[in-house]
């Protein structure tokens, strides 16, 4: 009964102003309306959550040197292969000069030792050579290749050093801080910058132990950001945690949501709204219905030509449709859709073509 008081003098109110409106000097409003519809509707339940990037990592050098170059800012988008940050590799070019060298060495010499293992084979099959002639040839023919492996091997590591003497970015996203300077010194495996991939965004909430078993993975998830104008995005909870925290009592539930258009960043607080398992069966209405002013809410019907307005409470959405609690609503009964912005409780309208999409989901519903 408390909840209804409000609306109630709403109601009132809106009454007393159209009491001392000129309406009958008004041209009738055209309006479109839809009607309301019974249909089955989710439990929900909101929660206020926490954004953090799906991947955010550290990029490491994998080379030892003295950093030459600073090759991209902060907080900036790159793409994946961007130069982030260039080691002095003048050390790295001179001894892979010298490798090189040895190698080419390396080959010519096992080259040669297999023409000599020919030779030795063919005179060891025409019983010109000796057993342990022949075996040493063998030998020595094995141990030159080897040397050229062991030489072509090292050859190969510094070049990849060489490359890797350029650090880039591992994947399309975004700069974070710069955790190296020019002139510093790097050892393989220490952090030079760090970034994140914002094309996916992970939400973190803690589900009541009361709601426990009430929500599936799978199931979608309607968010808000209080950050960025209020913007509505669509996500999908992708894991719930089997054990509750032992500081809350709260089970945390992952929400995964796509972020292509970069609409929300890492440790924004978002408002959101998770569909539980159960259902329920209630009056329903399109949400372009729905006028909200302040605390209160209102649909518009219209009562003799007349726009009338009636008090609701809205609990769960579905899709396009919001399921409500009004005292005079019925099946059926007309609700404004569009120019309900334009109207005021007693000003006369007139319909235009109802719109068909309350219709449809309540045929869904029965063909359920």
């Amino acid at each position: 009964m408390a909840e209804m008081k409000k609306p109630v003098l709403l109601l009132v109110f809106l009454v007393i102003i159209a009491m001392n409106s000129p309406v009958n000097a008004q041209q009738p409003t055209l309006v479109v309306t839809d009607q309301v519809v019974q249909m089955d509707f989710h439990d929900q339940i909101t929660l206020v959550g926490r954004t953090e990037a799906w991947i955010e990592s550290r990029i490491v050098s994998e080379v030892a040197g003295r950093v030459q170059a600073i090759n991209s800012g902060e907080g900036i988008q790159v793409d994946k292969g961007t130069p982030l940050v260039t080691i002095d590799a003048d050390q790295i070019r001179f001894n892979l000069n010298a490798k090189e060298a040895e190698a080419r060495q390396a080959k010519l010499e096992a080259e040669l030792t297999q023409n000599d293992l020919k030779r030795a084979k063919d005179l060891y099959s025409k019983e010109l050579v000796s057993e342990s002639a022949y075996d040493s040839a063998v030998a020595w023919a094995g141990i030159k290749e080897q040397r050229f492996k062991q030489l072509e091997a090292e050859r190969k590591m510094l070049e990849l050093d060489l490359r890797n003497s350029v650090i880039k970015a591992l994947y399309d996203g975004y700069t974070g801080r710069k955790l190296v300077d020019v002139g510093e010194w790097v050892n393989p495996g220490m952090p030079v910058f760090e970034m994140v991939d914002l094309s996916r965004i992970k939400v973190a909430v803690d589900l009541p132990e009361r709601h426990f078993g009430r929500v599936s993975v799978g199931s979608e998830v309607k968010i808000v950001a209080s950050g960025n104008g209020g913007e509505k995005l669509t996500g999908t909870v992708v894991g719930i945690a089997p054990r509750a925290s032992e500081e809350t009592h709260t089970f945390p539930v992952i929400i995964e949501v796509s972020n292509e258009n970069v609409s929300l960043g890492g440790g924004m607080l978002v408002r959101t709204t998770l569909s539980m398992d159960e259902t329920f069966q209630s009056l329903a209405v399109s949400k372009d219905a729905i006028i909200r002013q302040g605390q209160n809410t209102i649909v518009y019907t219209i009562n003799e030509g007349k726009a009338a307005p009636i008090p609701v409470v809205t609990t769960s959405t579905e899709g396009k449709m919001v399921a409500v609690q009004g005292e005079g609503l019925s099946v059926g009964m007309p609700v404004v859709v569009r120019g309900n912005e334009r109207i005021f409780p007693g000003s006369p309208v007139t319909t235009g073509q109802s719109q068909q999409t309350s219709a449809t989901a309540e045929k869904g519903n029965q063909a359920n």
